[in-house]
């Protein structure tokens, strides 16, 4: 596969996916992809799992997070799809996640002052339908009503979070396009940002948002939403649109198809397929060790034990 899955997500995601990193790697380097990113739900606390699996199974790992981004005391969070580049990159994504950490609401919260702050070793994605950009488009979070249509003025303002994202990350930022046929505001926004990367050059990706492994799981992930938030089952299925396919994808044909159903073009739906491979060329992160500490006791404090 050409394709590279960038947002994926693990049982880390707590209450929200399924699966321990050894699995999805197992199954990803199965389906013929190179690599895996792990992109919890505000924490790194996958990443050395994720190695370990990924050097097992023979494909490269690739340390993320979703982060929730927000401004100071706001409760309704935006998403955000980070990767650590380097090693500079790693220690920067650490930094951005402990300091989130710190600014707690809710959530582990990151403000903007972090891209800036933190930006260096970073690449990063515009994120999900929840993203900032999504919701500066379509409303939804702190952003007013949703809705399926934009306009001019809601565009611009668009265009402009894009350039501030290009300015702070030049090549580095990339336009996040799902393939979820299924969901309208999906389709909405992918056209959208094939237009926005029209405007203003910054490359398209292709991600899937994965949550568990195989459809099958789909009935375990109802049960820990229920279960996170407090719920039944029944409130669960009435909340959360479990027809997406929240699985992992087995085809760059698949995922080429479905993107073209959301309404990107041909050519941009292979585009953002082989920017996946191209994004994962650029990370190249090896977790640092730290040797065990051996203490070897002297012959004065073997005298003081005897």
């Amino acid at each position: 596969m050409e394709y590279v899955s960038l947002h994926h997500h693990s049982t880390f995601s707590y209450g929200d996916a399924f699966g321990l990193p050894a699995e999805h790697a197992e199954y990803v380097a199965a389906a013929g992809m190179k690599a895996l990113a792990l992109t919890e739900h505000g924490n790194a606390s996958s990443h050395v799992q994720l190695e370990k699996a990924c050097n097992k199974f023979g494909i490269k790992p690739i340390f993320g997070v979703e982060a929730y981004v927000a401004p100071p005391k706001q409760p309704r969070k935006c998403h955000q799809t980070v990767l650590a580049m380097d090693q500079v990159g790693l220690a920067n994504l650490n930094k951005m996640v402990t300091q989130s950490w710190h600014d707690f609401y809710r959530w582990p919260t990151v403000h903007l002052s972090y891209m800036e702050a933190f930006s260096d070793g970073l690449i990063v994605l515009s994120g999900c339908a929840d993203s900032s950009l999504a919701c500066t488009l379509l409303g939804g979070k702190s952003y007013g009503p949703t809705r399926l249509e934009y306009s001019t003025d809601d565009y611009r303002r668009a265009l402009g979070l894009v350039e501030w994202y290009q300015g702070v990350f030049g090549d580095r930022y990339y336009l996040e396009t799902q393939n979820f046929p299924e969901l309208d505001r999906t389709c909405v926004l992918n056209v959208a940002l094939e237009r926005l990367s029209q405007d203003t050059g910054v490359n398209l990706v292709a991600t899937h948002d994965v949550h568990i492994i195989t459809p099958e799981q789909t009935e375990m992930r109802t049960v820990l939403h229920a279960a996170n938030r407090g719920s039944t089952v029944a409130q669960a299925e009435a909340t959360w649109e479990y027809g997406i396919p929240s699985w992992i994808p087995t085809s760059d044909t698949e995922i080429h198809d479905r993107l073209v159903q959301t309404g990107l073009s041909q050519d941009a739906a292979a585009e953002a397929i082989l920017n996946t491979g191209r994004i994962a060329e650029r990370c190249n992160v090896v977790l640092p060790k730290v040797e065990p500490i051996v203490y070897e006791p002297s012959e004065r404090d073997w005298e003081s034990w005897v």
